[in-house]
């Protein structure tokens, strides 16, 4: 009876949240980074994809052009980085076997710019100084990272800051977890915690409609939100914030989305 009345009001508070993003980026997709595999049980080189999509799938869907992409990097256990390089259309790589046993942490920028809807459709890459016959305009900044295992989980790099505008920040490594279990995140905002923001998260598989999330929390005035692992396998948390553009003649708004995938056993 308690696990029903819990899952009863997950789904109620992750339709609220879901209310709330659709109403205010309805036109946008998210952007999360997905590994091909969570779970290396030998060196290798590992493979990622960037998808945009409302939809958190695995294997993963709606991906997204190496060409679309500003920069991939792979974080070892023991703050080694390594850079991310193409793999077919879609895919990226890291450069060279990764040996570090441990947890693994890449990290995905998607290029920063405008969009702005005029009374012909959207433009993109422009802003209300670009083009005639402005509804609205908006700035976007995305962020992405995903963890993964090498041999077994451990170290301390799942926890590393890396300075993005708006930031998941893993404060247990999910990789080492279990369902059932909850893990605390601290959100940040320009390198500060980031107090009242919605984390929503939902696993694979869990359904098919676009935009549904499974669990849904808020962070605390330190920043911090807690996610109860409900289901194993992989999953995605995002945060969204946005602010004014400083200067409304060239934009209204900023956008910002932080993403997070790993995977639970």
């Amino acid at each position: 009876m308690k696990q029903h009345a819990f899952r009863k009001t997950v789904m109620v508070l992750a339709a609220v949240a879901c209310s709330a993003v659709s109403s205010t980026t309805a036109h946008a997709h998210d952007t999360w980074a997905v590994m091909q595999d969570y779970t290396l049980v030998k060196p290798a080189a590992p493979m990622l994809n960037v998808v945009s999509s409302h939809l958190f799938s695995f294997p993963a869907k709606d991906l997204v052009t190496t060409d679309r992409v500003a920069s991939v990097l792979f974080i070892a256990p023991d703050g080694t980085e390594t850079r991310g390089v193409p793999a077919g259309k879609d895919g990226f790589r890291a450069q060279h076997d990764l040996k570090s046993p441990g947890t693994h942490l890449s990290v995905v920028v998607s290029p920063a710019g405008f969009s702005t809807k005029t009374t012909e459709g959207y433009k993109q890459g422009k802003s209300k100084k670009d083009v005639d016959n402005v509804i609205s305009c908006n700035y976007s900044e995305k962020f992405s990272k995903a963890l993964f295992t090498v041999g077994k989980a451990g170290g301390n790099t799942f926890s590393r800051t890396l300075g993005h505008s708006l930031e998941i920040v893993p404060l247990q490594d999910p990789s080492a977890m279990k369902v059932g279990e909850v893990m605390s995140v601290r959100v940040l905002f320009q390198g500060k915690p980031l107090p009242s923001a919605t984390v929503s998260g939902v696993y694979a598989g869990f359904s098919n409609d676009p935009g549904t999330f499974a669990y849904s929390t808020t962070t605390n005035k330190e920043g911090i939100a807690k996610v109860k692992l409900i289901h194993n396998g992989p999953w995605l948390l995002l945060v969204k914030q946005k602010s004014a553009y400083p200067d409304m003649t060239v934009c209204d708004a900023k956008s910002y989305s932080s993403a997070l995938t790993f995977s639970v056993r």
